[in-house]
């Protein structure tokens, strides 16, 4: 029972680590290629000459070796990421650091509580910490909209990072979740 508890935390581990920097790569693919694209005229204008080579592909301007440079690593290492929406890149990449959220708190439990492995949630809390992810995510869509007018622009590495500290704290998190919805509907 050990191995299969070790075997389930370590896959855990390793699922939410590689769709984690899977999908922050991918984010930050799309966040510099806005940058090249708002300098595509002044990027073009640099000419190659000659024109170089790369991969076989001749290459004659700054522009397009920049879109071509950028987009070389992520198909390389995350071929799946390429074709996926920046949502759904968004929703499975706060998935994941949930996921690598509740993973660390098992780790701790394991380090520092001196928890026998059998005994932790190695099923359920990874699970939960997914879900936390998504939750988070849908957080920070809804409260900058009551908070703020206007629409505004998620940054992956906050929400990453929210997800992973809520996924850590995932039951604290849901209790504070249960707290607030209770405190908002008492008081109407």
């Amino acid at each position: 029972m050990k191995f299969l508890a070790s075997f389930v935390l370590i896959a855990w581990a390793v699922t939410g680590l590689y769709l984690g920097i899977g999908g922050l790569t991918k984010l930050d693919t799309d966040e510099n290629f806005k940058d090249i694209q708002k300098r595509k005229t002044e990027l073009e204008l640099k000419k190659f000459n000659p024109p170089i080579t790369v991969k076989e592909i001749p290459i004659d301007n700054e522009y397009d070796y920049q879109i071509f440079t950028l987009h070389q690593g992520i198909e390389e290492y995350f071929t799946w990421t390429v074709i996926l929406p920046r949502f759904a890149a968004l929703s499975i990449t706060a998935m994941s650091f949930g996921l690598l959220g509740a993973v660390v708190f098992l780790l701790k439990s394991l380090a520092l509580n001196k928890e026998d492995i059998t005994k932790i949630k190695y099923l359920s809390l990874p699970t939960l910490g997914i879900l936390t992810g998504m939750v988070v995510l849908g957080l920070s869509y809804i409260l900058p909209t009551i908070i703020v007018e206007g629409a505004t622009e998620i940054r992956p590495i906050t929400l990453m990072f929210f997800c992973l500290f809520c996924g850590i704290c995932s039951e604290n998190f849901y209790k504070k979740i249960d707290d607030l919805f209770e405190k908002l509907f008492k008081s109407k």
